[in-house]
């Protein structure tokens, strides 16, 4: 049981050996979910992102290789992932298209106003109080900017419960300030994925 724990709390922060063979997983299992949440956030070549939690930097490569003059900065507080992610996007790095740091969201020392669009991909629900780390994001998008959260609720037993969890992550967008808020779901294993997107 303890073995169980100490795995899957990995996957909210990995560390160490273990941790470089979790953030492997990662991008192996997250493949479908990050293409969707790619395709969800709708980008264009100059805009400036921000992904929080980027784990192993696939989405961030997916990002980085379909801008232009934009810039995707990141935020993650594992060390390992950070390595990881840093090896994936040598080469927006090295270009000043990317940004990796390690770090919580309360670290990021960007402007506010700053960003066009900021997501996140199975993070939040690590958070001890998710409203006030959105209100912190928030601050850091530009007037109609959005916040764009995709994610799948391993707990729930159902399609009820995860549409509730969509519902309850609604209402912390609105707590946060978000306007014009929305979500969708897309049948995946082991529970479907719920997509949801919130303006400033």
């Amino acid at each position: 049981m303890e073995l169980k724990k100490n795995f899957l709390n990995q996957f909210g922060k990995p560390t160490g050996n273990f941790g470089t063979l979790v953030g492997l997983l990662m991008s192996l299992k997250n493949k479908d979910r990050a293409l969707w949440t790619f395709e969800n956030l709708k980008l264009k070549p100059d805009d400036i992102v921000l992904e929080v939690g980027f784990g192993p930097g696939s989405t961030i490569k997916k990002v980085a290789d379909n801008l232009t003059t934009g810039f995707i900065a990141g935020i993650d507080h594992s060390e390992v992932m950070l390595e990881q992610a840093t090896k994936r996007n040598k080469k927006h790095i090295e270009r000043n298209t990317a940004k990796l740091e390690c770090g919580t969201v309360w670290d990021l020392k960007y402007s506010d106003n700053y960003f066009d669009t900021i997501f996140g991909s199975n993070v939040h629900f690590f958070w001890d109080n998710p409203v006030n780390e959105f209100k912190k994001l928030v601050s850091l998008l530009k007037s109609n900017g959005r916040l764009v959260m995709v994610f799948q609720p391993r707990w729930t037993k159902n399609e009820e419960e995860v549409i509730q969890v969509a519902e309850n992550t609604k209402k912390q967008f609105e707590d946060s300030g978000l306007k014009n808020i929305e979500y969708d779901f897309k049948k995946m294993k082991p529970v479907n994925c719920i997509y949801i997107s919130g303006q400033k």
